[in-house]
């Protein structure tokens, strides 16, 4: 019984542990045009998604990583240059696609998604 509980208690960490976030600046603010994957949306994605234990290069989740770039861009589909609504991430923060784990979408904004969405329209450049 107590192996039980025991596995279920780790279970329940490693399910929910996406929920947080890393913390820091929780006010990341996207550039209405412009967007730096360096400056703007890698920040994001440190904040919210490319930590431990979710995509980070150590943990990948759903096989995933978030830290560079080119890792980014490899993920088929997930990153549509020039077509946000065609990118799976974008699906994702909007939250008409599922993502396995349910991330804390209070920690994301409106003004974050466009960043993201504008980025993907400007053709989702390594800058």
């Amino acid at each position: 019984m107590l192996t039980f509980l025991v596995l279920i208690f780790v279970a329940g960490v490693v399910f929910s542990a996406c929920s947080w976030t890393t913390g820091g600046d929780q006010n990341i603010v996207f550039p209405e045009n412009n967007i730096s994957f360096m400056h703007n949306v890698k920040p994001f994605l440190a904040q919210n998604c490319s930590y431990s234990p979710c995509h980070s290069g150590f943990d990948l989740a759903g096989g995933i990583s978030l830290v560079e770039y080119h890792h980014i861009i490899a993920i088929g589909g997930f990153i549509v240059p020039k077509n946000p609504d065609g990118s799976r991430f974008v699906q994702v923060l909007e939250n008409k696609t599922p993502h396995f784990t349910n991330f804390y979408r209070g920690n994301i904004n409106e003004n974050q998604i466009k960043g993201v969405r504008q980025w993907i329209k400007e053709g989702a450049i390594n800058n």
